[in-house]
């Protein structure tokens, strides 16, 4: 069978728990697979064997909007126009209409069994009704919408327009939206799979719909290390694993707050800050003059590096501070890790939502992090019978017990 991969230009959006990796594990079962994406992942997913196709526009925009600043608004309003600037980044009308024309004509030349999406690429949806191919959505439970509070009067404006931009795409492309939540708030939602690498415990008390399908995950076997680094730690002190992903990383505040209550604590701190770790001029990245500043007022027991490979770093580490990216979070699960999140994107507040849900960690606003906090929180996690820690061990075993990758390439396959 063939399966058309979609996703936007970001690493973290090859993840969601597991996207990639079952589109490796698809090829080895004798499948055809293309992914396409923008220009910015064709090395990544070349690295793993996965045919790509460069997409000159995914629909998503990168870098984003400029952030809002809230100046006179009231709370509401700031409110309002943050919703809109997410919304700007995934559902900007042009956009989504030059990817979906483009999508077509890959799928066109490559025939596909089932077209697979993230949920944040729009155009892939459309182009799949356009062509009378199975959607399926890879990485995201579909859910129950609820109509807004009469009070929510931003929300239910935001709603609206998210509703008048799909209807506008769908008349563009003559089909109806069958691969759409059209109810507020509008978004993919695939009649069939939704395919998600988490477990019942994770989503306790959500309204999932019966195509919601959990696969849960399965760490990886632990790598030998490479990192001369990591030969350097001390054993007898708890490694304390920091980072923000790949993305939004140039937050200086946040690894000083974390690194030095880690220090507090007694552990060793192990920042992983992301790309350009000292490359001048990086695009996105920190500049060699930011990695000094940042290095001199860090803790003296303080590890700084630009990336860590998880199979290698995680099996050794006993506790993490971090953003919530999907697929960091479910790595730290899949490990056993408990965990404290401090969200700066509306997905990464969903993972430190089943954080607090399940009982591994704790959630942290981004306005709270302080240092006292974070040495609170940490001190909660750290002994070997806080409540935490013990249900991390049993929430990695429910996810074990679901099937990881293997069981999420069978669900697609179904699916075609």
């Amino acid at each position: 069978m063939r399966f058309l991969c979609v996703s936007a230009q970001l690493a973290g959006h090859l993840d969601w728990g597991g996207y990639l990796p079952t589109a490796v594990q698809l090829m080895r079962a004798g499948h055809e697979v293309l992914w396409a994406t923008g220009y910015e992942l064709q090395s990544q997913l070349v690295e793993q064997g996965v045919p790509v196709h460069v997409l000159e526009e995914t629909g998503w925009r990168w870098p984003p909007p400029p952030p809002i600043q809230k100046g006179a608004a009231t709370d509401e309003e700031f409110q309002r126009l943050r919703m809109i600037r997410s919304l700007d980044q995934w559902l900007d009308v042009a956009r989504v209409r030059t990817a979906t024309l483009e999508l077509v004509e890959v799928a066109k030349r490559f025939r596909p069994h089932l077209i697979v999406s993230e949920m944040f690429t729009a155009a892939a949806g459309i182009a799949a009704e356009r062509l009378g191919v199975p959607f399926a959505v890879a990485g995201w439970p579909a859910m129950q919408t609820q109509s807004p509070s009469p009070k929510a009067d931003a929300p239910g404006a935001v709603g609206e327009l998210a509703q008048a931009r799909v209807g506008a795409l769908l008349a563009d492309f003559g089909v109806n939206g069958v691969n759409w939540a059209v109810d507020s708030p509008s978004a993919l939602r695939s009649p069939s799979l939704h395919l998600t690498y988490w477990s019942p415990r994770w989503y306790a008390g959500a309204r999932l719909l019966p195509q919601t399908r959990m696969v849960g995950g399965i760490a990886p076997p632990p790598l030998p290390p490479e990192s001369t680094w990591l030969d350097q730690l001390p054993s007898d002190r708890p490694w304390i694993f920091i980072t923000l992903g790949t993305a939004f990383t140039r937050d200086t505040d946040f690894f000083l707050i974390a690194a030095r209550a880690a220090a507090e604590v007694g552990g060793v701190p192990i920042l992983a800050v992301g790309r350009g770790f000292g490359a001048a001029g990086t695009e996105g990245g920190w500049s060699q003059r930011e990695v000094d500043a940042l290095r001199n007022r860090l803790p003296q027991s303080s590890i700084l590096v630009e990336r860590v490979r998880f199979a290698e770093v995680l099996p050794r580490v006993t506790a993490a501070v971090h953003h919530g990216g999907a697929g960091t979070t479910h790595a730290l699960v899949t490990h056993g890790i408990p965990q404290i999140v401090v969200p700066k994107a509306a997905d990464q507040a969903r993972q430190a939502s089943g954080v607090t849900r399940s009982g591994v960690g704790y959630h942290i606003p981004p306005h709270l992090f302080t240092v006292p906090l974070a040495v609170e929180a940490l001190r909660k996690i750290l002994p070997d019978d806080a409540p935490a820690r013990l249900n991390a061990v049993s929430l990695q075993e429910e996810f074990a017990s679901l099937g990881g990758i293997p069981k999420a390439a069978q669900l697609l396959v179904a699916a075609a």
